[in-house]
């Protein structure tokens, strides 16, 4: 029976957490939680490629192993199944005291298979029989808890107190900084991002646009828009009914820049997707819209934001297809949502730009 964290001298500790980009950001406090269990620790995670620099924004995180998901997909091809032996043997041949799977899949429970680790930790009622791979098993809260209180409830099973509290303390890139002085309005501006995974998430962009207008007649915030690759179409679309001024950034920017560019706007509008937990992260009031997803698992965690919902009866059902209008989402209109965030930033709700 191997010693718990608690009696180990130098800990090592390995992160499965390959995806998805909001997912990713749940699990960084839990990086925190173990370095101020264990400051002489070591932090190591496994992630997907395309969110290695997410991560190396954590100061409590110390190596990130890149898990290349899209391309490795497509296994059958010359030279891949090369790569990923390769990636396993490299490794295998670290030690680690603790491996811990917050994915809780097939392939993040296989990932955990081949690593050496003394203590091996998942939840109990990990998906795709991810289970059978763990040594330590958690039973999930069964009520309906944030997605980072779930993660941080696996912390005492492998000896580390739960009781460190939710931050981030994500470091500024100095590059990605210089990025943003350089490009970014030096007016105040407010952020939107129309997009997310499934399309039950996302408020229809003539909503977005009639926002827009609100944000700047009412506050006269310039309005810059954002997105991830492959969602440049919405952004176009957007940046015309947005009007003259709106600076449309979808796909141009990368985990860094973004983190700095909600750490220079004054507050982000958004569906429930990864971009809000970001801004979350680093201190940037939002706005987001719930329909499908329930804020209460995966929403906004923490004071001065706003999660609004339309209260329709069947929301939230997790679908990624509405079998009736999408009104969870339709029934939020822009004048509403506008006069929401003035509210929180006046109470008399007085506009404030």
């Amino acid at each position: 029976m191997a010693p718990p964290a608690t009696q180990m001298e130098n800990p090592s500790f390995l992160i499965i957490k390959p995806s998805s980009f909001g997912d990713v950001i749940h699990a960084l406090p839990v990086a925190r939680a173990i370095k101020l269990a264990h400051p002489n620790a070591r932090v190591d995670w496994v992630v997907a490629d395309s969110l290695a620099g997410l991560v190396a924004l954590s100061p409590h995180v110390d190596s990130v192993i890149p898990f290349k998901r899209a391309k490795w997909t497509k296994w059958w091809r010359p030279g891949i199944l090369a790569e990923i032996t390769g990636q396993i043997a490299s490794i295998r041949t670290r030690k680690y005291d603790v491996v811990i799977d917050l994915q809780g899949l097939l392939r993040s429970g296989l990932m955990t298979f081949v690593c050496q680790g003394n203590i091996k930790a998942g939840f109990a009622n990990a998906r795709e029989g991810a289970w059978l791979f763990y040594g330590a098993r958690v039973t999930a809260p069964k009520e309906a808890v944030h997605a980072i209180d779930r993660y941080m409830s696996l912390l005492p099973a492998v000896g580390v107190a739960n009781g460190a509290g939710v931050e981030y303390d994500l470091a500024e890139d100095d590059s990605a900084a210089a990025w943003a002085d350089q490009y970014l309005p030096k007016t105040p501006f407010a952020v939107v991002n129309p997009n997310a995974r499934w399309a039950t998430k996302q408020w229809p962009l003539e909503r977005y646009g009639q926002l827009c207008h609100e944000l700047v007649k009412d506050f006269g915030h310039q309005i810059v828009i954002v997105g991830g690759p492959g969602e440049e179409p919405n952004g176009a679309k957007l940046a015309a009914l947005a009007g003259v001024g709106a600076l449309d950034l979808t796909g141009k920017t990368n985990p860094a820049q973004l983190a700095a560019l909600f750490r220079r706007a004054k507050v982000l509008f958004t569906n429930d997707s990864g971009p809000l937990h970001l801004a979350v992260a680093v201190g940037l009031p939002t706005v987001s819209l719930f329909g499908p997803t329930d804020p209460a698992r995966t929403g906004p965690y923490g004071q001065g934001h706003l999660a609004l919902r339309s209260g329709r009866a069947c929301s939230p059902c997790f679908l990624r297809a509405c079998p009736y209008h999408h009104e969870c989402m339709t029934d939020l209109e822009a004048p509403k949502v506008a006069q929401a965030w003035r509210r929180a930033i006046s109470p008399d709700g007085a506009s404030n730009g």
